[in-house]
């Protein structure tokens, strides 16, 4: 994909300062504002995407639903290349679905803002031409959004009647968690580094940045900062169809070939023939610039480590299958050998004696998921219990684990999903 279109493109940037009344714990958030005008000076200054101003509709302290929901299908039917839609402010659960909404500056309690499925509907067949869509949620709760389904119930349609290249929904907190906004500072964590990512760019990066390789960016940088703030949550993405490529912005740090955190040029293994255009090249390179998941190993060489070794054991892969990486719940090296391994031609897991095996082939048929439940630990405390899932013609359930493991491992899975789509596509 190539850099949205200034002329084609359009940016709604919506942004509330202010608590909610009769929510006292609901304070103001100073840092909103500042959010929305340096986004808005990226996007029209010539820095990321060139807008002219008219293409990029702030929306500060906006009176009603009913405007910002005006504002959303205004855009959506004039951009004809890209939309991005923007919010801060406070994200609540409410309502009787549970589901996310948006706070307003009148609002007086949580049921009474901007129900995120009601926008949502402004991005379906009917209200959106353009070829691609970006939201991008920096509030509590974010990634709730995604219940709210921005590609319509089925994505082939949602494609087939917009001619969309892509989606993508890309938050600052989990379901479950709040997002922050530190005192004293301009921004709120995840918009500053957001900006940081499009204005300096990705020094691990290619030279033009898709929202997938945004994401790796801001996550690693959100890593760094969690040392210094442990409150800091994990940002989430959601893609629909070939989102996760859409280009956000040419990368400011390129400097040639790109090389992950782990690697240096001495280090690298000698590549395998063929590996920059194969499934299992594809594979690799989409996991070794992500940031790392706990118990995820990847495969550099076929000696690489006992563990692998015994995986691939376990897994009974075919004559040429080549394993490309193992993620390990059990406990090493006296558990079961349960583990979920990626290989050359697909995915394999082997778990407490059930196998199963999802070719490359059938990924467009399965979705990756995860969830939690909190439970009291022997300590008093509410933690939560992590689960990955696989839905579709393929159906499994991890069984419950004490850490955010499974919705990593589910957002990897997304991701190989998008590029082995892609890659079949174009013949690889």
């Amino acid at each position: 994909m190539t850099l949205p279109d200034p002329a084609r493109t359009r940016a709604v940037l919506i942004g509330n300062a202010s608590g909610v009344k009769h929510m006292p714990d609901l304070a103001d958030i100073p840092a909103a504002r500042a959010n929305v005008l340096d986004l808005q000076e990226l996007l029209t200054d010539g820095t990321v995407w060139s807008l002219p101003p008219e293409n990029c509709v702030t929306l500060l302290q906006p009176q009603s639903g009913r405007v910002v929901k005006r504002a959303v299908k205004e855009a959506a039917l004039s951009a004809a290349d890209t939309l991005l839609v923007y919010y801060v402010g406070h994200g609540l659960r409410a309502g009787s679905d549970d589901s996310l909404y948006l706070s307003l500056p009148e609002m007086e309690d949580s049921d009474e803002g901007l129900r995120y499925n009601d926008l949502s509907l402004r991005l379906r067949p009917g209200t959106r031409k353009g070829l691609r869509t970006v939201v991008i949620l920096d509030c509590c709760y974010a990634d709730l959004a995604d219940n709210g389904q921005m590609g319509g119930d089925s994505d082939s349609e949602f494609a087939r009647q917009t001619e969309i290249q892509g989606a993508g929904l890309l938050t600052a907190a989990a379901k479950t968690r709040k997002a922050l906004a530190p005192e004293g500072e301009r921004n709120t964590a995840f918009t500053s580094e957001l900006l940081a990512v499009l204005r300096e760019g990705d020094p691990l990066g290619p030279e033009f940045l898709d929202l997938d390789g945004v994401f790796s960016a801001v996550s690693r940088r959100l890593d760094e900062r969690r040392r210094r703030q442990p409150r800091v949550p994990e940002p989430q993405l959601r893609t629909r169809h070939l989102g996760a490529r859409i280009v956000l912005a040419r990368n400011a740090s390129y400097q040639g070939e790109p090389k992950t955190a782990e690697e240096t040029p001495a280090a690298r293994p000698p590549a395998r023939s063929g590996e920059t255009t194969s499934t299992a090249g594809l594979v690799r390179a989409c996991l070794r610039r992500q940031p790392a998941v706990p118990d995820l190993y990847v495969v550099q060489d076929a000696s690489w480590k006992r563990k692998v070794q015994r995986a691939a054991g376990a897994h009974r892969l075919d004559e040429g299958e080549e394993l490309v990486a193992v993620w390990v719940w059990s406990s090493w090296p006296f558990g079961p050998a349960d583990s979920l391994a990626l290989t050359s031609t697909g995915l394999r897991i082997s778990d407490n004696g059930t196998n199963l095996y999802i070719p490359y082939t059938d990924f467009g048929g399965c979705t990756f998921d995860s969830d939690d439940k909190w439970d009291s630990s022997a300590f008093g405390h509410d933690d939560p219990r992590w689960w990955l899932m696989i839905r579709g013609s393929y159906s499994w359930t991890s069984k419950p684990l004490g850490n955010s493991a499974p919705q990593k491992m589910a957002e990897r899975l997304r991701h190989i999903q998008t590029i082995v789509a892609d890659g079949q596509i174009k013949g690889l």
